[in-house]
């Protein structure tokens, strides 16, 4: 990943409400999440190398050396973006896995919460993995955490079909085509409203699931079983 050319010493990484603002525009209560929206903003406009340090602190509102107080590099927020939507994916891929349910409803339950926590997001995390330096060690590390969500969705599909939940296919290929459908949902989903997020995650996933299923299996059954299990 291209190092900002904007270098001042290191500061904490710690949230702190109230630090000096660059205009009298009103301050959000998390300036975290300002500098995040105006660097995925900024990124899109000129490329993660071509958006400099004190463009995002000021589209933030920001003075250039309180963003320092929240990442200490551009590098940082690219890492904090990422890890901001792949650390939860794989936190529910690894809570699901442990959950009594059908495979079925595990790749339901799944499919819905990754398109709900992408679409909720202010940037699209693929797009990032696919700009970023994949020569950044960081980076590498992250494309690998990636391949761990298609190896979950892989074990999901063989395990389902063993079963007789889901219809003989090639696992690998399926998981890739599901994982890319609901990463390309940011694309397109209306992501201004949680509701219509929400409503949109659960009409995909229900396409999705119906999409593997063994002849003679419902998607209003699994739908059923996901009703059962208590959101988190």
């Amino acid at each position: 990943m291209a190092k900002s050319d904007d270098k001042s010493g290191p500061a904490s990484r710690g949230r702190a409400v109230g630090r000096p603002r660059a205009s009298a525009a009103p301050a959000s209560a998390d300036a975290r999440a300002d500098i995040i929206a105006a660097a995925a903003k900024l990124f899109r406009l000129h490329g993660i190398a071509g958006a400099s340090v004190r463009e995002i602190a000021a589209d933030a509102g920001l003075k250039k050396a309180s963003l320092y107080y929240y990442f200490t590099s551009k590098d940082e927020i690219v890492y904090a973006m990422i890890e901001d939507v792949l650390g939860p994916a794989l936190a529910t891929q690894k809570k699901l896995g442990m959950a009594p349910l059908s495979e079925a409803a595990r790749l339901f339950l799944y499919l819905r919460a990754d398109i709900e926590l992408l679409c909720a997001a202010s940037y699209d995390c693929t797009w990032l993995l696919n700009h970023g330096d994949l020569g950044d060690a960081r980076m590498k590390a992250y494309a690998r955490q990636r391949k761990k969500l298609v190896s979950w969705l892989v074990a999901r599909l063989k395990e389902g079909m063993a079963k007789g939940e889901f219809a003989p296919c090639d696992a690998t290929t399926a998981a890739q085509a599901l994982l890319a459908a609901t990463e390309y949902s940011v694309t397109w989903a209306e992501r201004h409203d949680r509701g219509r997020i929400a409503a949109t995650a659960a009409e995909v996933a229900t396409l999705l699931t119906r999409g593997v299923l063994a002849g003679g299996r419902s998607v209003e059954a699994v739908k059923a079983e996901v009703a059962a299990f208590p959101r988190s």
